[in-house]
């Protein structure tokens, strides 16, 4: 029961019947006006060849999955290492040499969470649920080489973003998207919302925040929340956030989607559209004053606005 406590933490439970956990890790890079994104963590109802699993998207690229049997996966739940094959994930270093790609990144979290305020209320408590989320920083340095297939890109200080999920299935209806700005590395956005099934009753449940310039607005603590969305076309829609405190409005213009595999009872088998690199204009009213600014982001959609 105490790894409820740390949802931030490696389980590594390969044993356990339809589970899943992975990471997302995220980073953008004003450099090349794009993001790379890395998602992994082992399936256990995958076959025992597909035990482990590696999700990349390379900007202009199709997203690429690569697989690895279970005897090559592993972990050190105290260190937050997590291994397939000669591969090496961690929160301060990424070292990947795989099927024509070589990631080498070095990671610096310059904005930790308080354990308890980066999940969609206080669900990981809860016990049985299909899916539970955890934020690991709003925010990191990256520096580093990816080379895919040849091409090479480096990455200087570029900003970083890590969650993860872990469970039994993705959420049926969910809507997810961080955001920073291009311009300003101290401002950054997250906001996800997602249906949450216990005992026979759906409940919405939100977590979120918006950094902006050394001050961090909470999103899952406002008061009086509602959320409105209005789908202008089929590549634009505006999502307003309204509290007693803070009005929010984020206007999204779709980027690129792709397609990623998530998980359905322990198997890596559920396709998830994922845009890539929306542009979102961002209107803040918070605290008698109003802010303006235009942020670069990644957004699912899966059946919730």
């Amino acid at each position: 029961m105490l790894e409820k406590y740390k949802p931030n933490s490696i389980r590594g439970n390969f044993e356990r019947n339809k589970y899943f956990e992975g990471w997302f890790q995220k980073v953008y890079s004003k450099e090349h006006n794009a993001s790379f994104v890395l998602i992994y963590g082992y399936a256990t109802n995958n076959s025992d060849n597909h035990f482990g699993f590696l999700q990349v998207l390379i900007p202009n690229q199709t997203p690429e999955i690569i697989y690895f049997p279970k005897n090559e996966v592993s972990c050190d739940i105290e260190q937050h290492i997590f291994c397939m094959g000669k591969n090496l994930l961690t929160t301060e270093l990424i070292r990947i040499n795989t099927n024509g790609l070589s990631i080498d990144l070095k990671l610096k979290n310059i904005k930790p969470l308080r354990t308890f305020k980066n999940s969609m209320g206080y669900t990981y408590f809860i016990p049985n649920l299909p899916c539970y989320h955890s934020v690991l920083n709003t925010a990191q340095n990256v520096t580093g080489e990816i080379q895919h297939n040849g091409v090479g890109y480096t990455l200087n200080n570029a900003m970083g973003y890590l969650e993860k999920n872990w469970g039994t299935t993705f959420p049926e209806n969910y809507f997810w998207v961080h955001a920073v700005d291009p311009n300003n590395p101290r401002i950054s956005l997250l906001f996800s919302r997602a249906k949450i099934v216990w005992l026979g009753k759906t409940y919405d449940k939100h977590v979120g925040y918006l950094c902006l310039d050394g001050q961090q607005i909470e999103l899952r603590e406002l008061k009086n929340f509602k959320v409105y969305t209005n789908n202008i076309s089929p590549e634009n829609r505006i999502i307003q956030i309204r509290s007693a405190s803070v009005q929010l409005d984020l206007s999204l213009e779709y980027g690129r989607q792709v397609v990623f595999n998530g998980p359905k009872d322990g198997v890596l088998s559920r396709t998830i559209q994922h845009q890539s690199d929306a542009k979102i204009d961002v209107l803040l009213t918070y605290e008698n004053r109003k802010y303006q600014f235009q942020m670069m982001g990644n957004f699912e959609d899966i059946g919730l606005f």
